[in-house]
């Protein structure tokens, strides 16, 4: 798996898919307008945080300015092994889609995706290895064949733009003590009314959400790293081993070090 971030000052830029690598891009900043083939032709729509293009091997799209303003736009690019998510593909017979390709889309709602796009890149940065990367794409190839049932839109919820800040300020803040103020803040409301318009958006509330998410950032810590088990819990914000053991086995099933040792003994990917 390879992520990469591109800015742009000029267009049209062409992204082309190298045979046996399925692609996702995001923008992290700006907006841009995207074309590329879907349902045998072509289309054109435009590309807004929260939202993702998945591009199917062998194929490319076309990225550039939104108008009339033409601003500068960041896009974050994924670039998923074919062999991993066929694996996952070959794994799960009740996935939705019989084949990698079927995953492309123009243009998708998925805020979680584009969240975890920019962990991945900052991962990338801070030097993580191998065994963090491996990781990665296998939950990815389970996500993208068994998608969250929240991954839409609706009505009365967030917008995109402000459901990306906010997923993304948690991802970002695992560690810390994240007050529901504080997200409201991020996203330009009050606490009344992001609360309802949050779990509007995702069915969830932000309490349940954030722990979605340090729970799954907790996983791909036991599984990479070998730091103790009370300090992986510590560096996804539970404040004690104690919690972070009751909250890990309600949502895994397991205890973090049985987890860890499952993965231990693991046949490699």
């Amino acid at each position: 798996m390879e992520e990469r971030a591109a800015g742009h000052d000029s267009d049209p830029w062409t992204y082309q898919l190298p045979d046996q690598w399925f692609g996702i891009l995001t923008p992290i900043r700006g907006e841009c307008q995207i074309e590329g083939r879907e349902n045998h032709g072509w289309l054109r729509t435009t590309l807004r945080p929260g939202e993702v293009c998945r591009v199917a091997p062998n194929n490319l799209v076309r990225l550039g300015r939104t108008p009339p303003r033409r601003l500068p736009f960041e896009v974050v690019y994924i670039q998923l092994s074919v062999e991993v998510l066929q694996r996952a593909l070959d794994t799960h017979t009740t996935a939705p889609v019989r084949d990698v390709s079927e995953l492309q889309t123009l243009r998708a709602f998925d805020p979680h995706v584009a969240s975890m796009a920019q962990t991945l890149l900052h991962a990338r940065k801070t030097g993580a290895g191998e065994r963090y990367v491996l990781s990665a794409a296998q939950y990815l190839a389970e996500y993208l064949l068994h998608p969250r049932p929240d991954a839409s839109p609706r009505t009365g919820g967030l917008s995109p733009e402000q459901l990306q800040t906010v997923t993304a300020f948690m991802s970002a803040n695992l560690s810390s003590s994240i007050t529901l103020d504080r997200l409201a803040k991020e996203a330009g409301l009050s606490r009344y009314h992001f609360l309802r318009r949050f779990s509007a958006a995702t069915g969830k509330t932000p309490l349940q959400y954030l722990t979605e998410l340090r729970i799954e950032a907790a996983c791909y810590l036991l599984a990479v790293d070998n730091d103790p088990v009370s300090q992986v819990g510590r560096r996804c914000g539970f404040s004690n081993p104690e919690h972070f053991a009751r909250v890990f086995r309600k949502h895994v099933g397991c205890a973090p070090s049985q987890y860890r040792q499952q993965g231990q003994h693991a046949p490699s990917p």
